[in-house]
């Protein structure tokens, strides 16, 4: 297994992280490690984009006032006070 040092590592950040793994009852080691796996986990942005090009775009004609219409409701009608 590797070993990762790091430098220059914001004091108040370490605190937080060391609560944060009391609190989950692992290591500070155990609780970088899972934030790493989970941010490893995750497409770079590059590879997102990419897989998003390849989703088929669906064209349709829509109308946006007749949409908007439908959202608001209808509208009210004017009462006498505002003659």
């Amino acid at each position: 297994m590797g070993n990762l040092q790091v430098k220059n590592f914001p004091d108040e950040l370490h605190e937080v992280l060391r609560e944060r793994a009391r609190k989950q009852g692992v290591t500070l080691s155990e609780l970088v490690s899972q934030v790493l796996r989970r941010e490893a986990s995750k497409p770079s942005v590059e590879e997102w984009l990419a897989e998003l090009d390849k989703v088929p775009v669906r064209e349709k004609d829509i109308d946006i006032e007749k949409l908007m219409d439908e959202i608001r409701g209808p509208w009210p009608e004017p009462d006498d006070a505002g003659r």
